[in-house]
């Protein structure tokens, strides 16, 4: 399956707005969340969100702006929601704080580079699955949507640190054994 066209428009445009922080702060800002994992699948699961963990909020906010995106402002939407004009079905959302509440192994973050020559960090796949799963735990009993996402996420992987990955689904509240691993 491949990637939407507008998806890797707006990841392209991201991807300039995270070059622009890394070289103004130094900062790595990380793509995290739904838009993670559709890069992960290889589009297999598709999302309308891209969550972007960064420390810097206020300096990341001008890269965005520098790149075209615009700041929500209409009543009834998130405020903290940034979108292209061109492709307004997309919007980005900043995560504060400590990426994985301070338990990623920013050792682990890969980093991939755009056509244009962009590039843009992406957190482990564990951490991504960890997540998934923590969130599954505290989900409504009808929603396996986590859970779907993290056992494709399994499934698709090129490789897995199984005690790595056993670890941050423990520090996630997750149940490993939902994974069926070996």
């Amino acid at each position: 399956m491949a990637l939407p066209d507008d998806f890797l428009l707006v990841l392209q445009k991201l991807a300039d707005a995270f070059e622009a922080l890394r070289r103004k702060t130094g900062e790595s800002a990380v793509l995290v969340g739904g838009a993670a994992v559709e890069l992960y699948t290889g589009g297999a699961y598709s999302t309308g969100d891209f969550d972007v963990h960064v420390t810097d909020a206020g300096a990341f906010r001008s890269f965005l702006e520098e790149v075209g995106f615009i700041r929500e402002d209409q009543i009834g939407y998130l405020k903290n929601f940034w979108y292209l004009p061109e492709v307004a079905c997309y919007g980005v959302q900043i995560v504060s704080g400590q990426l994985f509440d301070g338990r990623c192994e920013r050792t682990r973050i890969r980093f991939l580079t755009t056509e244009s020559g962009s590039s843009f960090a992406l957190p482990p796949v564990e951490d991504l699955i960890a997540d998934r799963l923590g969130q599954y735990a505290v989900a409504s009993p009808t929603d396996d949507s986590m859970l779907l996402q993290a056992r494709l996420l399994l499934s698709l992987a090129e490789e897995i640190d199984q005690p790595y990955l056993r670890k941050r689904v423990q520090d996630e509240g997750g149940d490993i054994s939902l994974l069926a691993l070996d």
